[in-house]
This record gives C-alpha cells, structure tokens and sequence, in this order.
C-alpha cells in the first residue's frame, strides 16, 4: 500500500513510542484516545509499536479517523488523520 497524500511530516501533531508503555505491561490505547480527541482538523498521530496496532486502527477509523501503517525498520508507524 502506498503512503496516502495526506501523510505529511509538518501534520504530525503528536508522537507516541508506545515501546515503553507497552513493556510495562500496560496499553496505550487510552492515552493514543486521549492525544487524538485533542488533535484539531488536519493534524496527525503518530504511534511506534513493535507489532501492528489492528484492535486500536479499528477502533479510531470507526472513530472517523484516517489511517496507515508502515513497517520502518522492524517496528510498526501507524498514522492517524483527523478529518
């Protein structure tokens, strides 16, 4: 799948490496909830995780929100647009 036109550098509003969080053995999903409810028209989040997040993409294009998903270097950048 190409990288969507609306996936610009200078639109990343937030950025998450969701690594620690998840070694804790704790889930991002409520603070990635948190960060995209205040993301204005336009902007986008980003979150880094070891393994495709398919419960939390699901969740917030439901939500509306434009999604993707790459694979950089082993790890998993998941983009999310708000509309």
């Amino acid at each position: 799948m190409e990288r969507p036109d609306w996936l610009l550098a200078e639109k990343i509003a937030t950025a998450l490496d969701a690594r620690p969080i998840l070694a804790s053995g704790e889930h991002p999903l409520d603070r990635v909830l948190r960060e995209t409810r205040n993301l204005k028209s336009g902007e986008i989040f980003e979150i880094i995780t070891p393994f495709p997040p398919i419960p939390m993409i699901e969740k917030l294009e439901t939500a509306g929100f434009a999604s993707f998903s790459e694979q950089v270097d082993g790890m998993f950048h998941t983009y999310f647009k708000k509309w």
